[in-house]
């Protein structure tokens, strides 16, 4: 046999076992940032009506230059696999070995409810799966978990002190205003809730329901042990204004193993930004203390308030929501 032969069948065995070992070491969540859905919507589709092509890759490229030296610092590569043409109105993570992936789906960014800190907001959620910290699911940080992520630490790293590209919520901006006492600290509360309203309605318009979730109405469920899957849209709505009017330092690490770490407890003596009940179940010396959704919220006028709510539903109806 000749000598090409022979190194050539090398080389295939040695890929096919690396190939082998690859599939086996690969660890990909059962589902992705949505529940499975069919909806796709393709480049040129008439519902494209969410963020284009420049801003879906702007917004990775922030990511993959904050969050890059975040994951190599656990020894690990952040792959950000940018999928704009195909249609999947989803986004997904996994890790094969040492390469730790998000699946970002252009379906998703051109959906009509989809901002551009609605689109950050999602990357950030797969982000935490990764990095989020408790609660854990397998792997991965669970839904719930990975959506308090997205507000508590990873908006604010990717948007900092930015103003928000456009109007916030009354009842938002009364919490952000109310637990911040600085414009740059309140700016990072008011993006992280702009992106949870955006994703809100995206939930709430792939279940077709008629309930808008509202920052004002939060879901009531108490759940008696973890809730690992999604959660429902208010619910998750919930957490990620819970996630963005917490207080602990952004550059505090979430625990793998230790809830209070990095994040707003009750057994910290917090009142504001805990993780909603609604899908957590805190450890058993965690004191029973529900979470307050607006503190010291500001004297606004309620025909004012009324007025901005009108003119943001208003905003939002003619996108097609």
């Amino acid at each position: 046999m000749k000598k090409s032969v022979i190194v050539a069948a090398v080389l295939a065995a040695v890929g096919s076992s690396v190939l082998a070992h690859q599939r086996l070491s690969a660890k990909t969540l059962c589902e992705g940032f949505l529940p499975p859905n069919s909806l796709n919507i393709p480049v040129g589709d008439v519902r494209a009506a969410g963020i284009d092509e420049a801003v879906y890759n702007a917004v990775l490229d922030r990511v993959q230059a904050v969050y890059g030296p975040v994951i190599a610092s656990k020894g690990a590569r952040l792959s950000i696999n940018r999928k704009w043409t195909d249609g999947t109105v989803n986004a997904s993570a996994q890790q094969i070995g040492s390469t730790w992936h998000i699946n970002m789906y252009g379906g998703l960014a051109r959906h009509a409810a989809v901002t551009e800190e609605g689109f950050a907001l999602v990357a950030c959620h797969e982000i935490g799966h990764h990095i989020g910290g408790y609660p854990k699911s397998s792997w991965a940080t669970n839904e719930g978990g990975s959506d308090y992520f997205a507000t508590l630490k990873c908006m604010r790293r990717l948007y900092g002190d930015a103003p928000p590209l456009g109007d916030v919520d009354p009842v938002a901006e009364a919490g952000c205003s109310g637990e911040f006492g600085d414009e740059s600290a309140r700016n990072g509360c008011r993006n992280g809730a702009r992106g949870g309203q955006s994703v809100a309605f995206l939930f709430q318009a792939l279940r077709n329901s008629p309930t808008p979730p509202r920052f004002d109405t939060p879901n009531t469920t108490v759940v008696d042990q973890m809730y690992n899957r999604h959660p429902e849209t208010q619910c998750r709505l919930d957490t990620y204004y819970q996630g963005a009017l917490c207080g602990a330092s952004v550059s505090s690490d979430l625990s793998n193993s230790d809830p209070n770490s990095g994040a707003c407890t009750a057994r910290n003596g917090q009142r504001v930004g805990l993780r909603p009940r609604c899908w957590y179940k805190p450890p058993v010396d965690e004191p029973a203390l529900a979470p307050a959704f607006v503190a010291r919220p500001l004297d606004l006028d309620a025909k004012a308030v009324a007025e901005k709510l009108e003119a943001l539903r208003a905003s939002l109806s003619g996108r097609g929501i």
